[in-house]
């Protein structure tokens, strides 16, 4: 079974640009882990705060969960948390004793809930398993937009980012094409390189690489609160609820381009 490994930072310790109080974080922390428990899955979670407790006491003994300390003094506040999750995955990655038996993993932002995640699973349990039978390196499976459409209507949006939240790689891939990127990672300018920046580069990169693909078959349907502040007037685009009737109807059409149009990374 591949482990999901569900990233966690309860105490942002006052980081510009973090959403919501510790508290806030804390219950959806355990409403996201006990929703994945519910599910049967496989649970690497991973708490970079030092409040890692606070989260296993009110999960108790329940489910098939690793529960990871990552806390530690390699963590910089101001380079924001792209490249602070991106420290917290290494260490859970080393130090998961799930991670390495299975040798991949489904990384999700821990304060979601993938609601189809087994369905996403299977698709990466095929990957992977075709992978290991032809000998291939990497399995690596991600999503990523990456298209002209809003250019072309001139509109303000951005059509080139890679899906952060949510993403598949064995360990090799990640060692090799992730990690030595995320030197790199910053939220503020005049350095930003944010983590849908990074993910884009490695789903382009990936491109035709053997094991790699940059396009689920399913599209990913999302519950819980988003953390960006983007806006623009476009709400349709830009909503942070993953429940409202725009997101739900904007992932209704992404799953029909998907099976229609599945080359269209839109």
């Amino acid at each position: 079974m591949i482990p999901i490994l569900l990233t966690a930072t309860i105490d942002t310790h006052g980081m510009a640009g973090a959403a919501f109080r510790s508290e806030e974080r804390l219950d959806m922390y355990v409403e996201a882990l006990r929703f994945y428990i519910g599910q049967g899955c496989s649970v690497v979670f991973a708490e970079n705060s030092g409040n890692i407790a606070a989260v296993a006491s009110r999960i108790g003994g329940d489910g098939d969960v690793e529960y990871m300390d990552v806390s530690g003094e390699e963590y910089e506040q101001s380079r924001g948390k792209g490249y602070n999750e991106a420290i917290m995955l290494h260490k859970a990655i080393l130090g998961s004793e799930k991670i390495k038996d299975a040798r991949c993993f489904f990384k999700i932002t821990g304060r979601l809930k993938v609601l189809n995640i087994k369905p996403l699973l299977d698709e990466c349990e095929k990957l992977h398993r075709k992978n290991l039978s032809l000998g291939h390196a990497y399995s690596f499976l991600a999503d990523c937009k990456d298209h002209r459409l809003y250019e072309w209507l001139h509109m303000p949006i951005n059509g080139h980012a890679g899906e952060c939240r949510y993403w598949f790689a064995n360990i090799d891939f990640f060692e090799t094409k992730i990690w030595p990127r995320c030197d790199k990672m910053n939220d503020y300018p005049p350095h930003q390189y944010l983590a849908e920046d990074l993910m884009l580069d490695v789903c382009r990169d990936s491109r035709g690489l053997a094991g790699c693909c940059d396009r689920f078959r399913k599209q990913a349907r999302i519950s819980g609160r988003g953390a960006h502040n983007l806006g623009k007037g476009w709400s349709f685009f830009y909503s942070t609820d993953n429940d409202s009737f725009a997101l739900k109807t904007k992932c209704f059409i992404r799953q029909l381009l998907r099976w229609l149009m599945p080359w269209w990374r839109v």
